[in-house]
Parts: structure tokens; C-alpha cells; sequence
């Protein structure tokens, strides 16, 4: 990945852990007097946007790789169902249907996401294997994540005294853009390392082939 594109995902996921915390405790950011349910409106609005916005990054950077790479058509394929799930997101809120089934369109984002990092940690042959080992584990946290998106609305974690406690989809799917942040900034991060410690190894290479050239020719 060229330095140009690693600066753009350290930019994306500041965005995405940003705006997750500002989901996450909106009343530490808005007027308390909005109202839940207003807050409620406006942040599956923000969570789909943070999604569109990491799909068309995705499906943008899938293209600077080998242009025949299996993993390259994965990443495209899957980038391409993030994009569709957000867009099919951001509609439906704002025409008011589908409340009670929106978690399946956040779930499967979510999941394309990381079948996508899963593969592009095991197919691709254009980063460090730590950093793909990484990619990968990525991948498996937010696939598990998204899985408890898809199949359950909200999910029991505490039954203690006959009082119930549930943890409502929107918390697994804020957890899950914690991981794609942080995942951005690793991957971003790690990548313009390498980058600089192979272009100096070949500076290295060239400077001792050019000494090398001038001992023989004197």
C-alpha cells in the first residue's frame, strides 16, 4: 500500500472511532434535552454513514492491488455488499420502515467487512505476514460481532434478581467499528513502516551495487 493511500485509512479510522464514541455517549456531546429517540434516529443515520464511508474506502483501495489477485476480487465483491448494505441502511431510516430489522443490514456490513479482511490476510502476497496474521484476527472478532448483529436484536447478559439486562445490537455494532478503527490505524500504520524500511533497504542495495561498480572500475 503507497504511503498516499495509508494516510487516507489512518484518516478513516479516526473518523470511524470518533464518531463511534460520539454514538456510543451521545449525551456527553448533545443537548440532553433532544431526546432518546431523535438520538436514537440520528445515530443508525451516522453508523450507516461511518459504514458507507469505510465500503467505499475499501472498495477504493482494493483496486491498488494485483489486478488479477484473488484477493483483490474478494475485497471488491465484499467492499461492494458494505456499500449496498449502508446505502439500503441510510434509505430505509429515512423513510421510517424496517426498524425492527435493521440490525440485519448493519450485521451483514459487518460481516463483509471481515470476510474481507480474513481473506486479504490470507491470500494477499503484498504485506508482511504479522500484519496479515493480524488482518486476519481482525477479521474473525468483527465476523463473530457481526454474527450476534445479524441474529439478535438485543442479547441477554445479565439475569440477576428476576431483572433482566440487555445489551441492545447497537452496542455489538459499536464495538465492531472499534475494531475496524483500530484495524485502519494498525494496518495504515504498520504499512508506511515497512514501506520506508524496504525503500531504505534498497537505497542500501543500490548505494553498496554503485560502490561496488566504482571499486571495479578503478
Amino acid at each position: 500500500m503507497k504511503d498516499s493511500w495509508a494516510i487516507v485509512e489512518i484518516l478513516v479510522g479516526f473518523l470511524v472511532l470518533i464518531t463511534t464514541v460520539m454514538t456510543w455517549y451521545p449525551f456527553k456531546f448533545f443537548n440532553a434535552q433532544t431526546g432518546i429517540g431523535i438520538m436514537f434516529f440520528y445515530g443508525i443515520v451516522v453508523s450507516a454513514l461511518v459504514l458507507l464511508i469505510v465500503g467505499v474506502f475499501m472498495l477504493a483501495s482494493a483496486f491498488s492491488y494485483d489486478s488479477l489477485s484473488l484477493a483483490k476480487n474478494v475485497n471488491v465483491g465484499t467492499s461492494a455488499l458494505v456499500v449496498l448494505a449502508a446505502v439500503v441502511l441510510l434509505f430505509f431510516q429515512m423513510v421510517g420502515m424496517g426498524q425492527y430489522w435493521l440490525h440485519i443490514l448493519f450485521g451483514i456490513g459487518l460481516l463483509s467487512y471481515a470476510v474481507g479482511r480474513v481473506f486479504f490476510g490470507a491470500l494477499t502476497a503484498q504485506t508482511y505476514f504479522g500484519l496479515r496474521v493480524f488482518n486476519s484476527a481482525i477479521g474473525v472478532s468483527i465476523g463473530v460481532l457481526s454474527t450476534i448483529v445479524i441474529l439478535f436484536p438485543r442479547v441477554l447478559v445479565s439475569s440477576a434478581s428476576g431483572v433482566n439486562v440487555y445489551y441492545p445490537y447497537g452496542y455489538f455494532t459499536n464495538v465492531a467499528f472499534v475494531l475496524i478503527g483500530i484495524d485502519c490505524l494498525v494496518s495504515a500504520s504498520l504499512s508506511m513502516l515497512f514501506n520506508r524500511q524496504k525503500r531504505g533497504l534498497g537505497q542500501r542495495r543500490a548505494g553498496a551495487k554503485a560502490k561496488k561498480v566504482n571499486h571495479h572500475k578503478l
